[in-house]
């Protein structure tokens, strides 16, 4: 019952939103949430996460949206020992100082993925190179997603496919990237 009065109140809401384009239902970057996740070789994960997130839902004809979310990646704080830290940001990594802009923009997805989960699929730009990405977003545990509780969605990407090919022998190849995400009061 819970997740057809959430998709009842996202099959109205968003779409009255689209009649009033160009609306945006905005992420309020302090609220909302993006984790960076490595895993070292000795099986210990190592997670940070971004100081703020920029980005919104759009929404689009027949139902769809379109998300758009942007990170700076000298923004990122990694936990643990310092070493982490710099081994991320490093030119052989991230790269940050040269490339601070993390970019994703989706393909159009159905409203219903907001409130019963599945994957939204999008361009990931890292270190200036686009590739292909998939989303999870897992379903909602309250009425209004983004609202009165985040939207909850994770990614695995190979760091490979972005440039990422140093430190074979400490760091394994599956990045993890994850969002809680919440509308900022202006939507």
């Amino acid at each position: 019952m819970r997740v057809a009065a959430a998709s009842l109140w996202l099959l109205l809401a968003l779409p009255v939103a689209a009649a009033d384009a160009p609306a945006l239902w905005r992420f309020d970057p302090l609220a909302s949430q993006a984790q960076f996740r490595v895993h070292l070789r000795m099986g210990i994960p190592a997670e940070g996460r971004f100081k703020s997130i920029q980005g919104e839902i759009r929404p689009l004809p027949e139902q769809k949206l379109s998300v758009r979310v942007q990170l700076d990646a000298r923004e990122l704080v990694m936990g643990g020992p310092a070493w982490i830290q710099r081994v991320t940001h490093s030119a052989d990594f991230l790269n940050s100082a040269a490339h601070p802009e993390i970019r994703f923009q989706s393909l159009p997805f159905s409203s219903q993925v907001l409130v019963s989960g599945g994957d939204i699929i999008g361009m990931l730009t890292l270190r200036e190179l686009s590739k292909p990405v998939t989303f999870r977003v897992l379903p909602t545990q309250c009425q209004q997603p983004g609202l009165a509780c985040p939207i909850s969605a994770s990614g695995t990407l190979n760091r490979h496919d972005f440039g990422m090919h140093a430190y074979r022998w400490s760091l394994r190849d599956e990045v993890v990237v994850g969002f809680q995400l919440k509308f900022a009061d202006d939507h």
